[in-house]
């Protein structure tokens, strides 16, 4: 029954975005926690924080954040961690040439293989 699955749930909070006001004022409108940080370095300072207190299984942050984070999410993604998933959403003011070549190097990676993608 549904009281069962509730207990069994952990202590964690689902989902939080961490951006500047614009991104924060959208996503608390549809219910999701918000931290309000318009600065990459504080915001990356942040995140930090949160997947120390365990606090949130998803953490939604921008393309320039995620940047800031790499070491941090590698070494979540080796020690085998299921929680926090990090959901990448692009900011205003950001290109999505950086996420792309992320992705090119993923799929290389994956593949065992460099691959050129027509540039």
């Amino acid at each position: 029954d549904a009281s069962h699955f509730n207990s069994q749930r952990s202590h964690m909070n689902d989902i939080v975005l961490i951006g500047d006001r614009f991104l924060t004022s959208l996503f608390k409108f549809v219910g999701v926690d918000t931290v309000e940080e318009p600065n990459d370095e504080l915001a990356a300072k942040k995140v930090h924080e949160l997947v120390a207190d365990e606090q949130y299984k998803i953490i939604m942050i921008t393309e320039n954040v995620a940047l800031k984070l790499t070491e941090l999410r590698n070494n979540l993604l080796a020690t085998h961690k299921l929680y926090p998933i990090f959901v990448i959403v692009p900011g205003l003011k950001q290109t999505f040439g950086e996420r792309e070549n992320q992705l090119k190097q993923l799929v290389s990676q994956s593949l065992g293989i460099k691959l050129k993608f027509g540039d």
